[in-house]
Parts: structure tokens; sequence; C-alpha cells
């Protein structure tokens, strides 16, 4: 089930949740912003004052479970630095299942991107 939910203009729709699994209470939404024709996260902002992770829609058709796995794996490096009250920062570039990704700060957001070699 989907729901509309809080980003400022009113037009985004939760797809998917994701929970962490050390932390339950920590719940981030996965949000399709269409003006963007991405998909960001929600809640990464409030739980651990860090951007909210903008992924590009034609990298969530490709394989929307990798997506998921590449945020559950943020959201727990996020969450274990917080833990440990040590400073967090996005990768620039990351390797998953034999794929380079990158992300940039992007306006608010930090955006997932693949890059071009």
């Amino acid at each position: 089930m989907t729901e509309d939910r809080g980003l400022p203009d009113g037009k985004s729709t939760t797809i998917a949740t994701i929970e962490n699994h050390m932390e339950p209470s920590q719940t981030i939404a996965i949000q399709y912003l269409r003006e963007e024709n991405a998909f960001v996260t929600s809640g990464i902002r409030i739980h651990f004052d860090e951007r909210e992770i903008l992924i590009p829609a034609y990298l969530v058709i490709m394989d929307l479970n990798l997506m998921g796995a590449i945020v559950s794996t943020i959201l727990e490096k996020i969450s274990q630095a917080h833990d440990m009250d040590t400073a967090f920062f996005y990768a620039r570039r990351f390797d998953v299942l034999d794929k380079t990704y990158g992300m940039e700060v992007y306006g608010d957001y930090i955006k997932l991107f693949e890059p071009v070699d």
C-alpha cells in the first residue's frame, strides 16, 4: 500500500520502507518524487541529520532489489557512525555486485549515479 507523505510539494508517494534491524525505530521511507523523476529517502535527516538520498528512476527500474540493498547498506553505515558518535561521510564511489556507483551533492540531497568512465 502506498501513501502520500511529507515532501514540501505534496507530490510524493511512499513505495517502500527500510527498517534498521539494529534500531527498529529508525525507519526510512522510499518515496517517488515526480518532479525529479526519482526516488528519494525520507527519514535520514530526521534520524541522523544527514542528507537524504536521491536515486534517479532509471536506476531503480533496472533493479529495485539492488537499490534497496544499496540504501540499506548506507543506512547501516550512517547508524553505526551515529551509535559510535563519529562523523559519517557519503562515499564518493563504491562498488556493489561488481558495479561502481557514485554519490554527489544535488541540492538538499545526495544523488546516486552510475559513473561514466
